[in-house]
């Protein structure tokens, strides 16, 4: 589910429980609301919102890092491409063949990262993408160095092109979602248990409804922003693609 999408349904799910609550209230007996069961009632109501309210900053941290680790992955791989460039241009003319295959991989990564197309749920992707470093190893093995310069860059192009290898398996792998979705629906039931709960131990008047629906927004924006962050490659919000332009100019020239 994409980060609007569950910023309407947390919306729309909390107003609507509190409407419900609302409805029951008229109809609970009135030793149910007097002021002792209120206050009892307001008393696990807070319990649960402090909760939550825990819950949800823990989700944010954790999404937060899993977003900085993709970013530092991308960064990785740019920097690697580049240095493996400037390994093979170091090598000399023999290593030409190799320049031209590396950029043919970089700019398939880069095709399917820029058009949010990178999704763990089609291996031939990554297959594809593995291939391809593949027979580039073998042209990196099959390099004739006539020299120790020669045999020691050639070395540390095996060394990047591994890196590179490993990079691009950690960010297809890492695309699965950090946070559990089973969490997301205890979070979500708990801020509908709240606002039901405001609704028949509340009181009720346009001043309160208009602020409680304010709250229900920010708790829907604050789920959003979890699935945002934890969806690097799509949405609204995602990683700076900055590093991969960068090392392409690197590679044109």
């Amino acid at each position: 589910m994409t980060s609007p999408w569950a910023l309407l349904l947390v919306f729309a799910a909390s107003i609507a429980a509190f409407r419900v609550g609302n409805r029951l209230a008229r109809r609970l007996p009135v030793d149910h609301l007097s002021l002792q069961a209120r206050q009892a009632a307001q008393t696990g109501i807070g319990m649960l919102a402090t909760l939550l309210a825990l819950v949800l900053g823990l989700m944010i941290t954790s999404a937060k890092h899993s977003f900085d680790d993709r970013q530092a992955e991308l960064l990785r791989i740019a920097s690697s491409v580049v240095l493996l460039d400037r390994a093979l241009v170091g090598f000399g003319d023999g290593a030409q063949e190799c320049r031209a295959q590396l950029r043919q991989i970089f700019a398939s990564v880069r095709s399917r990262i820029d058009d949010h197309r990178h999704d763990a749920a089609h291996p031939g992707m990554l297959m594809s993408n593995l291939h391809a470093l593949t027979k580039l190893q073998h042209a990196l093995l099959g390099l004739a160095p006539r020299d120790e310069t020669q045999k020691w860059y050639q070395a540390r192009a095996m060394q990047l092109s591994s890196e590179i290898a490993h990079d691009r398996v950690l960010i297809v792998e890492r695309n699965q979602s950090s946070i559990p979705t089973v969490l997301l629906a205890v979070v979500v039931a708990w801020v509908v248990l709240i606002y039901l709960g405001l609704g028949i131990f509340h009181v009720s008047n346009p001043t309160v409804n208009i602020t409680l629906d304010i709250c229900a927004l920010a708790f829907a924006c604050a789920i959003a922003i979890v699935i945002e962050l934890d969806t690097p490659y799509s949405g609204l919000v995602g990683v700076s693609t900055e590093p991969l332009a960068r090392a392409a100019e690197a590679l044109a020239d």
